[in-house]
């Protein structure tokens, strides 16, 4: 083994050594209070870390301008609060089953999808990294449409097997980002099946569309993938209640299909519309508008 391999495996555990203690500890209390400790650890950490925070206050400064900084401050930690309490939840996902958190379901999607699996039709089920966006899926198991998704593989190989674990609990079967995953998928989509894929993040590929805004590099891939193989492209959003007692899903009618650049554009559209709406329930810390490699953030005063 390279000595800056041994090194990196080094630090990898000792990242994780805190991780496996809180996922052990938490085991012991009921599935909320682990969800809210999870959530106020995360919102500790988001504070403590200058680059973090200043990455989130930037977004937020960015599409609201308006804001003051206190108010800036407030959105910053109910939202470090949720995303900590989803991503919590998302190791437990097999607990979040037993649990049966109340689901308020509304929106067209759900009988679209229902008559896709009908009739054999694959669906991408397409969101962001807003509310829980597993919830979704979790929902779509209990009614027999037990939903797949895409996701990117952890560097940290302590921690993967805890974050797939917790993946594949809300449905299977879930596919690596790559090569292998995109061909597992397709074959998977080719047998009308449904997959989940999260479109929200800056790629490097793709197109510039419009987003909160801002011009924003974003997948074409949902999109060319439900041209290609004729599949459903089914927005869906998974709101948290404040006291995270009820989860409500909209299911939103597929975007018909046109040019890959048409739909994504109104997907953007309809997350914009999720944001505006619930601003403390997006991940904000994702560096989403890039300029030649840096933010596009204004400076103000304090």
């Amino acid at each position: 083994m390279r000595m800056d391999g041994f090194w990196q495996r080094i630090l990898h555990f000792a990242i994780f050594v805190p991780i496996w203690i809180f996922l052990n500890l938490a085991k012991c209390v009921p599935f909320q209070v682990r969800s809210r400790v999870g959530g106020a650890l995360v919102q500790f950490a988001s504070v403590a870390v200058p680059g973090i925070r200043k990455r989130i206050e930037g977004n937020i400064e960015l599409v609201f301008p308006q804001m003051t900084r206190e108010e800036v401050r407030v959105l910053r930690n109910r939202n470090t609060r949720t995303m900590g309490r989803t991503l919590t939840e998302i190791l437990f996902n097999e607990d979040q089953l037993a649990h049966h958190v109340p689901f308020h379901v509304s929106g067209e999607g759900l009988e679209a999808i229902k008559s896709a699996d009908e009739a054999g039709q694959g669906v991408i089920l397409v969101s962001g990294h807003f509310g829980q966006w597993d919830a979704t899926r979790i929902f779509l198991k209990e009614q027999g449409l037990e939903t797949g998704a895409i996701y990117r593989p952890n560097n940290n190989t302590y921690y993967e097997p805890y974050f797939v674990r917790g993946i594949e609990a809300a449905g299977k079967p879930i596919f690596p980002k790559g090569a292998d995953g995109l061909k597992g998928m397709i074959r998977h989509l080719r047998k009308g099946g449904r997959v989940a894929i999260l479109a929200d993040q800056h790629l490097d590929e793709g197109a510039r569309l419009p987003l909160l805004g801002r011009p924003s590099m974003t997948t074409l891939s949902p999109a060319q993938l439900a041209i290609r193989h004729k599949a459903l492209l089914v927005p869906v959003w998974s709101v948290r209640d404040d006291d995270g007692a009820c989860m409500n899903i909209l299911l939103e009618s597929p975007i018909p299909h046109g040019t890959p650049e048409e739909m994504m554009t109104t997907f953007n559209a309809r997350l914009e519309v999720q944001v505006r709406a619930h601003p403390e329930q997006w991940l904000w810390a994702h560096r989403r508008w890039k300029k030649h490699g840096t933010h596009v953030y204004k400076k103000r005063s304090a």
